[in-house]
């Protein structure tokens, strides 16, 4: 009975600290999707027809840009911070991050903007600017980290209720100057800031100079694979929006450009959510059955990613017109591939981030990804030639199939076994 008991205790106290973590790491991003939906109808109508796909595809490169520059530790760091709880060595690793993260921004930043100048209408260019850039800071800023420490509240006080509070602001800015500036110059403020204040909080007392230089390098190398699946992932899963900004009419642009939105809030908020609040308890050191949180939680991506794919395939055209407007409502076929797609990179959202990267295997995920962005490229590329949404919707879709066909058998595999008693 003793050892019943004590086996029981755990059980619950695992429980209700998943159920509190899937609450803030669900509830923290559902406020900023909110941010969104209520500022994006504002950004539609002030585009209108010939501007939402442009605007949107700026977006999409600062996006991508982001990825980049933040340079695999969205994948590599939060289980590297999950598994230690000494202060010293988890502020090395946001420490180690901030310097990567600044470098690679350094590069990325001229090139997203370059890339910027050159797909999108001259007429949008200066907002598009601005706006590709203030999407490319966000690499700097800390989610990352809070997600490692399974804290959503800090996410919130330093991410997601800022930035919530900005996009607010913007609104009546935009209003009064019937323009899109305010928007992302209110946001990439904010982002400045509350990177600047969360390093004070996390570094207080730390001393650069004291590690190694050797370590920094060492980082960057054991964050190199993870930086590269990433940025292979992101870039099949941002530029289809691009690529038809790029390749058909503007009609068709803005179209695709607010299922693409749609598409996006559903990953960020649903499948990024419920992957961060998974990954730490999943990942528990000392969990007393590791083989049945992972089923747990490919299972739960499994359910999510059904629903999204119902969703978009059904209601996207829909709730696009509502939302967006009926000039840029979205095409019923390419919702369909894009519902395909979310249900796949759910899916693949488990595999990756709780079995192949935690385990060492990030180069098979970079191969994997490689693979599947060349199939999915080239079929976006096909349907540029052809200017045709559906075509590119497709190949999106594609890419995200293969990905989870390559990895769906090694990541299984690597299941933990049961421990018996």
């Amino acid at each position: 009975m003793v050892a019943s008991d004590r086996e029981t205790v755990p059980t619950t106290t695992s429980r209700l600290g998943l159920a509190g973590r899937l609450g803030g790491f669900l509830g923290v991003p559902m406020l900023s999707a909110v941010a969104p939906m209520l500022i994006l109808p504002f950004l539609s109508r002030i585009a209108g027809q010939e501007g939402w796909g442009t605007v949107g595809a700026a977006q999409a490169i600062g996006t991508l840009g982001s990825i980049v520059a933040l340079f695999g530790w969205g994948m590599y760091g939060p289980p590297a911070v999950a598994r230690t709880t000494d202060r010293r060595e988890r502020q090395r690793l946001y420490h180690d991050s901030i310097v990567v993260r600044r470098l690679a921004l350094a590069v990325v930043l001229p090139v997203c903007l370059l890339i910027t100048w050159f797909v999108v209408d001259p007429a949008w260019r200066l907002d598009s600017l601005l706006m590709a850039g203030t999407f490319a800071f966000t690499a700097i800023l800390p989610g990352w980290y809070c997600i490692g420490v399974g804290q959503p509240m800090l996410m919130a006080r330093y991410d997601v209720v800022p930035r919530f509070v900005a996009t607010l602001a913007a609104i009546p800015l935009m209003v009064v100057t019937d323009a899109i500036w305010p928007y992302p110059a209110l946001m990439l403020v904010t982002t400045m800031a509350c990177t600047q204040l969360f390093g004070r909080r996390e570094l207080a007392g730390y001393d650069p100079s004291a590690q190694p230089a050797r370590s920094l390098a060492a980082r960057v190398r054991q964050s190199a694979a993870a930086a590269g699946a990433d940025t292979a992932a992101n870039a099949y899963g941002t530029l289809p929006l691009p690529i038809a900004t790029a390749s058909v009419t503007a009609a068709d642009a803005s179209a695709f450009s607010s299922v693409d939105r749609f598409y996006r809030v559903g990953v960020t908020v649903v499948v990024g959510a419920l992957g961060n609040a998974f990954q730490a308890w999943v990942l528990d050191a000392a969990a007393p059955d590791p083989r049945r949180r992972q089923v747990v939680a490919i299972g739960a991506h499994t359910v999510v990613g059904a629903v999204g794919l119902v969703l978009l395939a059904v209601l996207g055209p829909w709730v696009t017109g509502v939302v967006f407007g009926g000039d840029v409502a979205a095409h019923r076929v390419p919702s369909i591939w894009f519902g395909v797609a979310f249900f796949f990179i759910s899916l693949s959202s488990p595999l990756v981030r709780n079995l192949l990267i935690p385990t060492g295997h990030g180069r098979l995920v970079l191969g994997a990804t490689l693979v599947s962005s060349v199939l999915g490229l080239v079929t976006m590329a096909v349907g540029a030639l052809q200017s045709d949404t559906t075509v590119i919707a497709a190949g999106l879709a594609a890419s995200q199939v293969a990905l989870v066909a390559l990895l769906l058998r090694p990541a299984l595999a690597r299941l933990p076994e049961v421990r018996t008693a």
